[in-house]
């Protein structure tokens, strides 16, 4: 399981969950720093939480989180799909209003032997695009772009 929620500056209970889904990471298409991950296991892996520390923070280096979530299957866990295909239309018009700020992005992974929550903070949204239209069911590719990594919450 993936779950991502962002959490804008500023405010700890308005949050925006963006991926809530039990589908696998080759499905959801998510790179690491543009390297595909392939298991539940490699993300908590290369976020920290396994033997290699690979997601570390060196300064002013940045890692990059990119996914493509489809509005139907992944955004919550009781998807609610739209009327029409214009409904999906507005929803796509509107998504980039909802990233006007830095923040903080709640990484959890369950997977067969692996539960861990990460934050990436100092997170912004660097791209959302359309990617896929299947008429009420649209996908969306995010890149995240974000600083440290912790285990710890921020808040």
């Amino acid at each position: 399981m993936l779950a991502l929620t962002f959490f804008p500056d500023g405010t700890t209970t308005s949050s925006l969950l963006l991926c809530n889904t039990s589908r696998s990471l080759t499905e959801l298409d998510v790179k690491f720093n543009h390297r595909r991950v392939l298991t539940i296991e490699h993300l908590a892996t290369v976020l920290g939480s396994g033997r290699a520390g690979l997601a570390q923070d060196f300064a002013n280096h940045r890692h990059t989180l990119s996914l493509k979530v489809r509005r139907s299957v992944d955004f919550s866990a009781t998807p609610v799909p739209f009327a029409d295909p214009e409904a999906a239309l507005l929803f796509a018009l509107d998504q980039p209003a909802l990233f006007t700020t830095t923040g903080a992005l709640k990484i959890q992974v369950t997977g067969t032997t692996t539960n861990a929550t990460r934050w990436l903070l100092n997170c912004g949204v660097e791209r959302i695009q359309l990617a896929d239209w299947l008429g009420i069911a649209p996908a969306f590719a995010y890149t995240f772009n974000g600083g440290l990594i912790t285990a710890t919450a921020p808040f």
